[in-house]
């Protein structure tokens, strides 16, 4: 069965499609990018020294080489002073851990049967914040180390730091004299809590610690304890009295507390009831300190006396006097070790660990070289200890059993309620002060120094270091040379006499085990370390006026660079010879030498790099050309791995001599910045002086999967105070350190730092809806949080109002009709977010938490829904504005990178822009409806009114068909007769052609007839006059003459014949025909035609027949009249033209055939006046004709081209104004 779409249904199907594709708003999933910083990976390329040229040598004149002069150095006698770096050190004895000897007063408790009191609580919302923000972090001024400081220039509240605590999101609170504060990575959240006193000071917060459920328990002096739901912002305030100083929440959720007056007290914030544990009359004691171990064991800090309460709670025993405590050392705070370890803080006892697994007690005081108290304890991601004292941060290392002090210039507050120390979940060490904020230290870091002629050094231009063979460390300045002997922490000053240029040191080199050499102005001095002997060198300033680097090759001989070239000694320094610039160097500024593995010698230069063969006597110049970042070389170092590694001002290349190949290192693969002075290899890798900074570059080592490079800036954010690092100075020494040169210091970092290989973190902060900033939490969310009895009370603790007193929600999102799910009490972010049509412009604020290298931190987001790709890298925590969001689904979704080059996981939040009504599925099928049934009502009406006019218009339909249908048969009535009426023209041109070939032999004919007539009667004279020889005679002639009249009479029936064939129908059948017979016949009827109807007709003509063209299958008399029609418009062509009477004009028409591989051409060309190119587009279209009115048809041409087209060919027409027009017939070629 047939079935059909009505046209509505088609219609609704069409409308629905539309509608269907138009409201789906894609979110697709866009990858973040797999390289997102876009840097690439070096590529290791093959390098070959290029062909060398001779370098010369001019050997310097015996009396002209200097002569040394000797000077003994005796330390006893070199000014000297205090001097340390605070590296570290060995302790002077181990660490010896002694059983505990325990007090033999164990006490048995129940806690079941303590009683307590009831105690008021109070509940309030956390109020807003005082925001402020963080100021990029710097080296504190109070000290030579490296700290970071955090106070109220940078943005903390308050500069007197009681207490510290990191919650479990990774935020950390500190309180100071001003309140409590909330470092959230960008800025602080400043809060005040507290009441005032009755003298109108604020009470201070003295104690922070986290809850087992993540909350943060705040125990101040005089208000009692605040339990602070950090994810709803609700505090509960536990009126437990004064004096409380310290807090522990056990395993059960009973809050410990320990007061300045009466001691030991618990809190059990179920029951709302404070117990008071009561020791006899000679056991009680005044407590402090009290801390929940990780075996469940309460510790109590007394005076004289640590208490620990079983894991049971049955029991407490005592480390007082026995174990020798003073009994005037008051234990105020507990630390505790990541093995269990766990140390008790006080005032005045030197710092010990207690460990209740082993039972041991370790000490470490004097006999360790530890002269302190230990104020507070801390302990960073490799269980070292960190304990404060007076100014000092002490860090302890067990393992390796050394210590290193590190000198902060600020104050700790050593009495009342300590600065707290804290390790972040980070593993960043935070150290509060009195009156500085906090001190950060990066335990990780390079922990460095810094040094200047204020704190010993007898100049602040260093420019050379070198490590003796014994480990001190010999530093040549303009003003002679510092000596450090880390053994006595001292520093020496060696000068010499006479001339100050020989102080004036520019560089220093070991040459040797036991061999510096110092280049100076104006000269050299080599000391001999084994001897303690310094000869000094002066040479002549036409020799060389200022000396930098030197070797000693492995022949002995010693290359010394200069401003004026490069000078070679031989080993005693009693002959030298000189090359510069102008004997074959690249430049005479050589200010680096290396010797590589085959005893090449490397100068570096200002313009490059020439490396000599003493073999060949041949130097080679590196240059950019040859494969360097550069031609500008600041720094060249020699490799363990025998590798050259030579870097200028757009990063270094490393040359393996080995594998001959060289590695580049620039901007490309991420090393920034790419300007570099310095540069030493500390354990495979390669520390840089730079212009801003020193950049570690971590290589990837054979045993390491990973293949990537990484690169780490340490500047002015790190603790450096000063980045622009001095040429060739750095040594790394045998202890471990790295001491740099960067004028107006010196630095030395005694630690190779370990970078951080964890994702950072990225928090969403903030939505910004319609230039609104919304909070999603609301009153509605905390209104939950209550019932409605519960009391919520001011910050003052003056007024109040009940749960079911707060207001419903009315707040901007209420009133758009924004709605979501729940929210994520991390980030306080929506989830499940709903926003109508008209809310959609926004923008999104999010940060990194880092507190270290914010300066290097930058972002990538997207939001897929609308963009396409992820953005550009950049600095901003806020994306650019999103106008007019379109209705549909998206997620929002932002990465970061900080110091470690590291990117995060992306965080995401998605969300939905809701339709208007007019574009919900509901409206659609509404709309639909509607327009179905009025289109439905239309057709119905319209269908009617159709079918009335579809009879009417049926009836003129059929008269007006009648009516075409006879003007189409006059219209081919006409078109035949014009077709005849061209045939017979044709036919009549061509009979007049015809009639003059006729002519010919019919005189012929008749001539012969009436000769042979003569003949007969001459012959019957003869015959009658007997003459039969003559009369045989007459009969030849007789019988030729009718030979002749035969053929002439044949001559003329082919004639008639070929013109009865032509005069017949189209449409005969093909035949093998001679083409250029044809041509040739039709060139000649058409022309004798012509000469017929005009007697003043006259053309040259030329053939060029091609005798291979052969015979071709086709219908001859149509091909005849295509041949017939195009030579007649020729010869009318020339004709016209020589009507106008041109001078010189001589009519041609030219016939060719040409047979071709496929086919064959019959070319038609005269030299008339030419067809204009407007009428030439036009010439095959019938009834078009370029004759006057009444001497055309205008089919001539298009009948020839049906014609020729019927024949499987083509007819082509060039022609030139002025010149004449060729016709080309092509005829394809029957190869059956």
């Amino acid at each position: 069965m047939k079935q059909s779409f009505h046209p509505i249904s088609t219609y609704f199907i069409i409308l629905f499609l539309i509608v269907l594709g138009t409201s789906c708003q894609q979110n697709y999933e866009v990858a973040f990018p797999e390289n997102a910083s876009g840097y690439q990976l070096p590529e290791v390329k093959p390098f070959k020294i290029p062909t060398g040229k001779p370098l010369e040598w001019d050997t310097i004149p015996s009396d002209e080489v200097p002569k040394g002069v000797n000077y003994p150095i005796d330390f006893a006698k070199l000014p000297s002073k205090p001097f340390s770096i605070q590296d570290f050190k060995p302790l002077k004895s181990p660490v010896k851990a002694i059983p505990i000897a325990w007090e033999d007063d164990e006490i048995q408790v129940n806690l079941d049967t303590i009683p307590g009191v009831g105690v008021p609580v109070k509940k309030q919302l956390l109020p807003e914040p005082q925001i402020t923000k963080l100021a990029f972090l710097s080296k504190s001024d109070l000290s030579n180390s490296g700290i970071l400081r955090i106070g109220q220039t940078e943005g903390l509240i308050g500069n007197k730091v009681f207490a510290m605590v990191t919650d479990l999101n990774g935020m950390v609170w500190i309180s100071t004299e001003r309140g409590l504060s909330k470092f959230t990575g960008d800025q602080f959240e400043n809060y005040s809590i507290l009441p005032r006193n009755p003298d109108g000071l604020l009470d201070n917060i003295v104690d922070l610690e986290i809850g087992n459920d993540g909350s943060l328990l705040i125990l101040s002096l005089l208000s009692g304890v605040y339990v602070l739901d950090i994810n709803h912002s609700i505090l509960t305030n536990y009126q437990i009295g004064t004096q409380f100083a310290r807090i522990s929440e056990d395993e059960t959720g009973v809050f410990w507390l320990g007061n300045l007056n009466t001691g030991i007290h618990f809190l059990n914030p179920s029951t709302k009831k404070l117990h008071s544990l009561q020791f006899q009359a000679d056991q009680r004691s005044t407590a402090a300190g009290v801390h929940l171990d990780k075996a469940k064991n309460l510790w109590f800090g007394m005076r004289g006396k640590i208490g620990v309460l079983n894991a049971e709670r049955t029991a407490i025993r005592f480390i007082s006097a026995k174990a020798g405590i003073d009994p005037n050392t008051f234990y105020y705070e507990f630390s505790e070790s990541s093995n269990g370890e766990v140390w008790p803080l006080s005032f005045e006892g030197k710092p010990m660990a207690v460990s209740l697994d082993d039972n041991t007690l370790i000490s470490f005081g004097e006999e360790q070289g530890y002269y302190g108290k230990s104020l507070s304890v801390t302990f960073d991601l490799q269980n070292r200890v960190w304990i404060t004292d007076n100014d000092t941060v002490t860090l302890y290392n067990p393992e390796l059993q050394k210590i290193k002090k590190i000198t902060t210039g600020a104050k700790f507050i050593n009495s009342g309620f300590p600065s707290a120390t804290m390790t972040d979940a980070k593993g960043n060490i935070w150290v509060g002060t009195e009156n500085t904020g906090a001190l950060l230290i990066d335990p990780e870091g390079m922990l460095s120094q810094h040094f200047n002629a204020n704190s010993g050094l007898v100049n602040d231009e260093v420019w050379g270091i070198e490590e003796g063979p014994n480990g001190m460390v010999w530093m040549a300045t303009y003003e002679g040379i510092n000596i450090y002997d880390p053994e006595k922490e001292r520093i020496y000053l060696l000068k010499f006499p006479g001339d100050a240029n020989r102080n004036n040191h520019r560089s220093i080199s070991r040459i040797s085990h036991d061999e510096l050499l110092l280049g100076s102005l104006g000269g050299f001095t080599l000391i001999n370390l084994s001897e303690n002997i310094a000869s000094v060198y002066k040479l002549d300033p036409s020799i060389a006026r200022i000396f930098w680097k030197a070797i000693r090759d492995s022949k002995g001989n010693i290359y010394l660079g200069s401003v004026d070239g490069v000078l070679k000694f031989n080993s005693d320094l009693t002959s030298f010879v000189k090359t510069d610039e102008f004997s074959g160097l690249a430049s005479s500024r050589v200010w680096l030498i290396e010797e590589d593995k085959d005893g090449r010698i490397w100068f570096g230069n200002d313009i490059g790099v020439d490396v000599f063969d003493p073999e060949s006597g041949q130097v080679s110049y590196l240059s950019e050309r040859s494969g360097l970042t550069s031609d500008y070389t600041s720094i060249m170092i020699k490799t363990h791995k025998d590798e050259i590694v030579i870097g200028g001002d757009a990063g270094f290349s490393i040359i393996d001599l080995t594998e001959n190949t060289i590695t580049n290192l620039t901007p490309a693969q991420g090393l920034n910045p790419p300007v570099m002075y310095d540069m030493v290899e500390v354990e495979g890798d390669f520390h840089i002086g730079s212009d801003n900074g020193i950049v570690v570059v971590k290589r990837p080592h054979k045993e390491q999967a990973e293949s990537t490079w990484h690169f780490y800036n340490y500047g002015k954010r790190e603790g450096f105070p000063y980045n622009d690092y001095n040429q060739a100075t750095a040594v790394y020494t045998s202890t471990g350190n790295v001491w740099w040169g960067a004028a107006p210091i010196m630095s030395v970092n005694s630690q190779v730092p370990k970078i951080d290989t964890l994702r950072p973190a990225v928090v969403m902060t903030k939505i910004n809806i319609m230039d609104q900033n919304p909070d999603f939490l609301g009153t509605n969310f905390v209104k939950s949080q209550f019932t409605d009895e519960d009391s919520i009370w001011n910050t003052d603790h003056t007024e109040f109002y009940t749960g079911k007193d707060i207001p419903i929600d009315s707040s901007y999102l209420m009133q758009n009709h924004i709605y979501w799910d729940s929210v994520n009490l991390v980030s306080k972010m929506p989830m499940g977010l709903v926003l109508p049509y008209d809310q959609n412009s926004m923008n999104f604020s999010f940060m990194n938490p880092d507190i270290l290298g914010r300066d290097k931190i930058v972002y990538r987001y997207i939001l897929q829904g609308e963009d396409d790709t992820w953005s550009e890298v950049s600095a901003r925590s806020t994306t650019q504005n999103y106008y007019n969001l379109l209705p549909g689904e998206y997620t929002f979704k932002v990465a970061t990178r900080g110091f470690s080059g590291i990117w995060s996981e992306p965080a995401s939040i998605k969300f939905t822009i809701s339709p208007p009504w007019w574009q919900t599925w509901v409206a659609y099928v509404i709309f639909a409806s509607l327009l179905a049934g009025f289109i439905y009502l239309i057709v119905q009406v319209r269908s009617k009114y159709l079918q009335k006019e579809n009879r009417i218009l049926e009836e003129r339909v059929s008269h007006r068909t009648a009516q075409l249908k006879k003007s189409i048969d006059d219209l081919k009535n006409a078109q035949s007769q014009l077709v005849q009426s061209e045939k017979m023209a044709s036919l009549g041109e061509l009979t007049a052609g015809i009639a003059h070939e006729i002519q010919n032999p019919l005189n012929f004919v008749n001539n012969f007839s009436e000769l042979s007539s003569e003949l007969i009667d001459e012959m019957r004279e003869e015959l009658e006059n007997g003459e039969i020889e003559e009369a045989k005679a007459i009969s030849v002639d007789i019988q030729q003459n009718l030979e002749k009249i035969n053929q002439h009479g044949k001559r003329a029936d082919a004639i008639v014949k070929a013109m009865l064939q032509h005069s017949r129908i189209s449409g005969g059948n093909r035949a093998l025909t001679d083409i250029n017979m044809l041509t040739d016949e039709y060139l000649r009827l058409a022309y004798h035609g012509l000469r017929a109807k005009d007697k003043s007709f006259n053309s040259s003509m030329k053939t060029e027949f091609d005798p291979t063209v052969g015979k071709i299958d086709l219908v001859a008399q149509e091909l005849g009249r295509v041949l017939l029609n195009l030579i007649n418009n020729a010869f009318y062509a020339v004709t016209d033209r020589k009507s106008e009477g041109q001078d010189g004009y001589d009519p041609l028409v030219e016939l060719s055939t040409k047979r071709k591989a496929d086919w064959v051409e019959i070319k038609v060309r005269d030299n008339g006046k030419g067809i204009p190119k407007s009428v030439l587009e036009k010439i095959f279209q019938p009834f078009f004709t370029t004759k006057p009115t009444g001497q055309g048809t205008g089919l001539g041409l298009s009948i020839s081209y049906d014609i020729v087209k019927a024949h499987g060919g083509e007819i082509l027409v060039e022609s030139k104004e002025g010149e004449g027009t060729e016709f080309c017939i092509r005829l394809p070629i029957d190869t059956q």
